[in-house]
Order: structure tokens, then sequence, then C-alpha cells
């Protein structure tokens, strides 16, 4: 139990006025109690409780991981046993943002007007790491560093995308992963203009830029990475545009700091591109932040309002893509300081020629 954790969590349930707050999403599941199993689990809080329920599956492995937690076996939708430990409680918080519409509907079957939705309450507590998530978020990050040596002395010209993603996706797990924290993306010449484009039976060939998106878990903290190769020779279109992408994205990397807003960064980066006409290729935000999920607060996009403070991680990953040519996309992952960050990743962003 990470007693910290939970205090704070009180004094935000305190703050949204609730006796209680049902905790039911994996991850803060997890950030809470230790409990891994979090997908058939959830907890119920108050000022002085701290419940735990899942199911006789979960018997053996909860007092592994979750000692001082008062367990409870049932699975939704029973809720009999919440239901009883929820009498004494007048509201209760649920996760807005999260539940489906038919667990809403179970849950007020069971404890009627009592239920509160309340978004983002430990969302809040997780956007700033402590230290032992910035361990595991150093280790995902070096894992990742060390996949991508291995695929860059091996790729070549004959190699199919997905092929390529299969190997990175073993090699995660392979040097210490406990899975892959997305679906890996690797794509090839035209198909690099996808930024989000799934790997597929695309042979490589001389000349073809390759962008590999990728990252693991580590203890249940996800690492972030993107590079963008050429295989065998580069021209000189690519290497213009290539050389353009980095200036993007380490006038993004230099700005990093506590106290500087996320759309600050964005602006600053697309700013950049606009000086060599290729903002009007930069289809997505500059970056997020990165932990339990591979997508979290703070966001640095042209709406966000958010403002970095120090042990926040986050990505700087700018990209043009270009239809009928392809793209190009640099991404480091980042750990927010007082007066600059820390670079998790540290593959060599020159361009490459594998």
């Amino acid at each position: 139990m990470n007693k910290k954790r939970i205090e704070k969590l009180r004094h935000l349930m305190e703050k949204n006025q609730v006796d209680a707050f049902l905790i039911s999403k994996p991850e803060n599941v997890r950030y809470l109690s230790g409990f891994t199993g979090g997908s058939d689990a959830c907890l119920l809080i108050s000022a002085q409780e701290n419940y735990l329920f899942t199911d006789s599956r979960y018997r053996e492995q909860v007092k592994r991981e979750c000692s001082g937690w008062q367990v409870l076996e049932e699975r939704p939708p029973g809720f009999e046993k919440l239901q009883e430990a929820s009498r004494a409680y007048k509201r209760i918080g649920v996760e807005s943002h999260y539940i489906t519409y038919q667990l809403f509907l179970d849950l007020e079957q069971k404890l009627g007007s009592k239920i509160v939705g309340l978004s983002g309450l430990v969302e809040e507590l997780r956007i700033c790491k402590d230290t032992s998530e910035l361990n595991c978020l150093r280790q995902a990050a070096q894992i990742g560093d060390a996949v991508f040596s291995d695929i860059a002395s091996v790729l070549k010209a004959g190699q199919s995308e997905i092929q390529v993603a299969n190997q990175i996706g073993y090699l995660l797990k392979e040097k210490g992963c406990s899975k892959e924290g997305f679906d890996t993306i690797v794509v090839s010449a035209e198909n690099a203009a996808l930024p989000h484009g799934q790997p597929g039976s695309r042979i490589i060939e001389t000349g073809d830029m390759v962008t590999m998106d990728f990252g693991g878990f580590f203890q249940g903290y996800t690492g972030d990475m993107t590079r963008t190769v050429v295989v065998n020779l580069a021209d000189s279109i690519f290497r213009d545009r290539y050389l353009k992408v980095l200036e993007a994205q380490q006038t993004g990397v230099a700005m990093v700091k506590a106290g500087v807003r996320g759309q600050e960064i964005d602006q600053a980066v697309r700013n950049c591109l606009k000086k060599y006409d290729l903002d009007q290729y930069f289809l997505h935000s500059t970056g997020h932040g990165l932990g339990l999920e591979i997508h979290e607060q703070p966001r640095l996009s042209p709406l966000s309002e958010d403002v970095l403070a120090e042990n926040m991680v986050i990505t700087i990953e700018p990209g043009v893509y270009i239809p009928g040519w392809g793209g190009i996309r640099i991404e480091d992952s980042v750990i927010v300081k007082r007066d600059g960050c820390e670079v998790l990743t540290h593959s060599d962003r020159n361009l490459k020629i594998v």
C-alpha cells in the first residue's frame, strides 16, 4: 500500500465532497494498491477504510502484492459486498471518465443516488512521478535504446515491415519488458506518411526511409521512442527534410523545463517547421505524458493548457508526413526538471543510414 498516494487522494476527495471513492481503472488500481490484476478489481477508499474487491483467482496474488488492504472477494456485477461496505457513505465518487454506462447502471442499482461522477482524480496524482516511477521509466527507455541498437545493426533491404516489427516486439521482452507498450509501428517509404501506420507485408528496399515507433512496459511503466532511418543510401531530399525535423525536435527538447506551457512548446516546434513550409505536414501534437499508460497528461498540443512541472515525463515527437513520398518522426522521452530536462532516450538522433 502506498500510504502517501492514498493520503493525497483523500485530500482530493475532501475537496470534491465525497465520503468514498470507487476506483476501477486498472492503472489507477495498480498505482494506489500495487495490485497488478487491476482489470478484475476495484478499490473503495474512504477517510478510514481501504477496500480491494477482486475474486478468488487472485487470492494468493493479493497476499503478495497488497498488504494492508481489506480484501473482499467479489466480481462485477454482483456488488453485494460493495453495497454492504458502502452503507455508511452518503456520497461515493466513481471514475466517470472510465466506467461504462452498463457498469454505471449496475452501480446505480446497488448504490442509488450516492454515486457522484468524478474525472481524473487519480490521474492528477499520477502526473508527476516519484523516484521509483522515474527509475522504471529510465529502465524502459534504456531497453528501448538497446532494442534500437540491435535492430539498426540488422535492418536491411529484403525484410518486410511486419518482420522488423516482430523482431522489435521480441527484443523488448528479451531485454526485460513484460510486453509492448503499444502496437509497434514500422512503416517504410510512402507508408511512412501514415503517423500511426500498421506494419504490413511491404518489402523494404534500398533507399527507403523506415520509421520505427516502439516501447515496452518495465514494471508497469512504458517506454516510447521513434527513430527514422534510411536503408543503404539517402537522397538529398530526405537528408534536407530530416535535418529540418531534427531541428524542430531539438527546439522542443531545449524548451522543456518546469513552468513552461505545453502549448508554448508545441507552437515553437510548429514555428520551426513553418520556416521550411513543412508545418502543413505535421499532423499531430508535439508530445504527451508517459507512465503507467502510453498517453497521459500533460499534453503538448495547440489547445493544451497544461503547465509543465518537475518530474513529469513527456515525449517530444514532431514529424512530417507527405503523401506519396513518406514521413519522418524523431521522438525522445524526457523528465521535466526545474531548469531543463533529463533525456531518457539516448539513441543517436542524427541521420542514420543502415
